[in-house]
C-alpha cells in the first residue's frame, strides 16, 4: 500500500490538473471573447463604471470569506453537520454581502456622482446572495480531485455569462449586459452545484468552531490581500476618470486572464495532493518544486508574450480606441506571469495549516505596496500606477514569497530560483527572437497588418521558446523536475493506449 499510494495520488493529480487546465482555458477563452465582443460595441466608461461595483463585490466578498470549502478539504474527518453548518454559515454571509452591497451602491453613488452606481451595485448583489445558497456536498469533488465535473459545470457557467452578456449588449448597447452576465453566470452555478451534488438544506451552526479555527487566518489573509490588491481601484476611478479607469481595468484582466489561466487550476489541485503528502517532507518538498518549475515554465512566457504582442492582440481584438490597455498589458502581464512561481506556496500554506503565514505575509506586502502604489498614482498618473505595480508586484512580492516558501520547507530561495532556469534562459532567447522581428515589421496601422503581426509574434516566440526549453531539458540530463518530465508521461500514457488494442490484434 505505502508504495502505490503516491502513484496514485500523482496519476490523479495530473488528470485532475488535466481537466481543470481544460476547463479554465475554455473559461479564460470565454471571458476573453466576452471582453473582446463587449469592447466592440460598450464604450470604455461602462466598463469603468462596473469595474467600480465589481471592485466593492470582491473587497466585500474576499474580507468576509470563512474559507469554507478549504476547511472541509482539510479535514479528514468530515461529518453531517459539518456540511450542514458551512451550509448556514455561506448563507447568512451571502445575505449579509448582499445588503451590504445594495447599501453601499447609495454610498458610491454619492461619491463618484453617479447615480448608475446604485443599479450596478444591485444587481451585483445577486451574486453573493446566490452563491451563499450553493450545496456544500459540491465540495467533495475538490476533495477526491473529481476536477472532471467542476470544469464541465465551470464551462457551463461561462457559457451562460458569455451569451447573456452579448445577448443583452447587442440588443441595449448598455453596461447593464455586464452585470446581467454576471448574475447569469451565479444562477447557473448554484442550479449546477445542487444537480450534481443533490443537498437539502439543513440550518445549524454545531460545527462552527472546527470550521472557523482552520479559516479564521484565511480570512484574515483575504482582508489584507485584497486591501493591498484592490485599494488603488477606487483611487483611479476618481483620479484617472471613470472612462481611463475603465480601459486601465479592461487591460489588467486582460492580462490576468490569459495569464494566470496556467496557474489558477492547479493551486486548487494542490492543496488536497499536497494534503495527502504532509507526512514526508522529502516527498512534499519534490512534489511543490515540480510544481513551481512547471508552472513558471508556462505562466512566464505566457506573460512577457503578452507584452510583446499587446499593440496588435488589442488592436486587432478591442480596437484602435483601446490604447491604453495596450500599455497596462505591456507592464503588468511580465509581473503576472513571473508571479506563478510562487502559486504553490498558497497551497503548501493549507496543507500544512499555516495559514497564519499567509496573513503574516499578507500584513507585510501591504505595508510596502500601499505608500508605493499611492505615490506613483497620486505625483505620475496612470504611468505611476503601473510602475509603482511592477516594484510593488515584481520585487517585494518576489522577496517576500522566497522567505515565505522557506519557512514552510526549508528551500533557499536560491533553490527555489534554480528549478527555473531552463524557462529564464528561454524566455530571454523569445524576447531576443521577438525584438528582431520588431525591427523587420512596419506600423500597425489596419487590421490585417495587425493579424499579420500577431501570428507571425507567437509562432516565432512560441517556437523558439518551447525549442531552447526542450534542448536545454536534454542537455541537462531530462531532469524530473519541470514540465518536460510531466509532458513526456502523459504523451507515454496516450501512445500506451493506442499501443494496447494493437498488440491485442495480434
Amino acid at each position: 500500500m505505502m508504495t502505490t499510494a503516491p502513484k496514485q495520488i500523482g496519476a490523479k493529480t495530473l488528470q485532475a490538473s488535466f481537466w481543470l487546465m481544460s476547463g479554465v482555458f475554455y473559461g479564460r477563452l470565454a471571458n476573453l471573447a466576452m471582453t473582446i465582443i463587449l469592447a466592440r460595441i460598450l464604450v470604455p466608461a461602462d466598463f469603468g463604471l462596473v469595474a467600480l461595483g465589481t471592485t466593492l463585490l470582491i473587497i466585500l466578498t474576499s474580507v468576509t470569506d470563512l474559507s469554507l470549502a478549504n476547511a472541509l478539504i482539510h479535514h479528514q474527518d468530515v461529518k453531517e453537520e459539518d456540511y450542514h453548518t458551512a451550509f448556514t454559515l455561506s448563507a447568512i454571509r451571502g445575505v449579509l454581502l448582499a445588503i451590504a452591497m445594495v447599501i453601499s451602491g447609495f454610498v458610491m453613488a454619492h461619491l463618484y456622482n453617479d447615480p448608475r452606481l446604485i443599479g450596478v451595485c444591485a444587481g451585483l448583489a445577486s451574486r453573493p446572495l446566490l452563491s451563499g445558497l450553493g450545496s456544500p456536498y459540491y465540495v467533495t469533488f475538490s476533495k477526491e480531485l473529481d476536477f472532471g465535473t467542476v470544469a464541465k459545470n465551470e464551462a457551463l457557467n461561462y457559457t451562460a455569462q458569455l451569451v447573456v452578456a452579448v445577448g443583452v449588449a447587442w440588443l441595449t448597447n448598455s453596461y447593464w449586459a455586464i452585470v446581467a452576465g454576471a448574475m447569469a453566470a451565479s444562477i447557473t452555478a448554484i442550479v449546477a452545484t445542487y444537480v450534481r451534488a443533490p443537498y437539502i438544506p439543513h440550518f445549524t451552526l454545531s460545527s462552527w468552531r472546527k470550521l472557523t479555527n482552520f479559516s479564521v487566518w484565511l480570512t484574515l489573509n483575504q482582508f489584507v490581500t485584497i486591501i493591498g490588491n484592490r485599494f488603488d481601484n477606487f483611487l483611479a476611478g476618481g483620479l484617472l476618470g471613470i472612462a481611463s479607469f475603465g480601459a486601465y481595468n479592461v487591460g489588467n484582466n486582460v492580462a490576468a486572464m490569459i495569464t494566470q489561466s496556467a496557474f489558477q487550476p492547479l493551486e486548487r489541485v494542490l492543496f488536497p495532493s499536497f494534503a495527502k503528502l504532509t507526512g514526508d517532507k522529502t516527498r512534499l518538498n519534490e512534489a511543490f518544486q515540480k510544481s513551481q518549475a512547471s508552472l513558471f515554465a508556462i505562466g512566464f512566457p505566457m506573460g512577457v508574450g503578452l507584452a510583446l504582442i499587446a499593440e496588435p492582440f488589442v488592436y486587432l481584438t478591442l480596437g484602435p480606441k483601446w490604447s491604453i490597455a495596450v500599455t497596462v498589458i505591456q507592464f503588468i502581464a511580465p509581473v503576472l506571469g513571473m508571479q506563478i512561481v510562487f502559486g504553490p506556496s498558497n497551497a503548501l500554506a493549507y496543507a500544512l495549516g499555516a495559514t497564519r503565514t499567509l496573513f503574516n505575509r499578507g500584513i507585510v506586502l501591504l505595508i510596502f505596496r500601499v505608500p508605493i502604489v499611492l505615490a506613483g498614482l497620486y505625483f505620475f498618473g496612470l504611468i505611476g500606477l503601473l510602475v509603482a505595480r511592477v516594484i510593488s508586484g515584481g520585487i517585494v512580492v518576489s522577496v517576500v514569497n522566497f522567505y515565505i516558501v522557506r519557512s514552510l520547507t526549508g528551500l533557499s530561495p536560491w533553490r527555489q530560483l534554480f528549478v527555473t532556469w531552463r524557462s529564464w534562459v528561454s524566455g530571454g532567447a523569445m524576447i531576443l527572437a521577438l525584438l528582431a522581428l520588431r525591427e523587420l515589421t512596419g506600423p500597425i496601422t489596419n487590421n490585417f497588418a495587425a493579424g499579420k503581426a500577431l501570428v507571425e509574434t507567437v509562432l516565432l516566440g512560441g517556437g523558439v521558446y518551447c525549442s531552447v526549453h526542450a534542448v536545454l531539458w536534454i542537455i541537462s540530463g531530462r531532469s524530473q523536475i519541470g514540465v518536460e518530465a510531466e509532458l513526456m508521461k502523459v504523451i507515454s500514457a496516450i501512445l500506451g493506449r493506442f499501443r494496447k488494442p494493437r498488440e491485442r490484434s495480434v
